[in-house]
């Protein structure tokens, strides 16, 4: 099997790489995550650009500290399992459902401890703050979300990080565009 992306090499290299299915995988597979990083890091920094003018110092202080606060309680809704879960399925792919939905309950419950920490945290620290409460509920009510990140797990484990790019990149185009129409109403 060929990949298309082969002819472009040039021929020193496409030597190296013909014939070799696996190899031309695992290539495109990183060129799809290496480009799909560099598309959101660009969108990424102009929308947050236009955020921040849009928001002001003080606003957007607050929505940093808010983003700052729940990310230190999202080790408990990743649990570090992306790359065992890809590890174990690639090493007995008989289990795969068992890894799976092992893995997506074991997030969804670490995604319900990060927000329930997070809110209870900036109550006892912030008690009258209710701006930052309702920040911080928000936000880490996202993070209980995350545990559908186990389909992504899947893709890797299958060398097909083309179709987590698409599904990744559709959902934050999405959030970029709803962020710039909020900006501009």
């Amino acid at each position: 099997m060929n990949q298309r992306w082969t002819r472009y090499l040039p021929s020193f290299l496409r030597a190296k790489v013909e014939g070799k299915a696996y190899l031309q995988n695992v290539i495109s597979n990183t060129g799809w995550q290496f480009a799909d990083n560099i598309l959101r890091m660009g969108i990424g920094l102009a929308i947050g650009i236009w955020v921040a003018r849009y928001l002001g110092p003080e606003q957007f202080g607050l929505f940093s500290y808010a983003l700052a606060f729940v990310s230190l309680f999202t080790a408990f809704a990743t649990l570090g399992l992306e790359d065992i879960v890809v590890r174990d399925i690639v090493h007995d792919p008989s289990c795969k459902d068992e890894t799976l939905g092992s893995a997506f309950f074991l997030k969804l419950i670490g995604g319900v401890v990060c927000f329930l920490a997070a809110l209870g945290t900036i109550l006892i620290l912030r008690p009258e703050d209710g701006l930052n409460h309702w920040l911080v509920g928000i936000i880490a009510a996202g993070v209980i979300f995350q545990s559908f990140y186990v389909i992504e797990d899947w893709f890797n484990s299958q060398v097909q990080a083309k179709y987590v790019v698409f599904a990744r990149n559709a959902a934050f185009l999405s959030c970029s565009i709803l962020k710039v129409f909020l900006i501009m109403k």
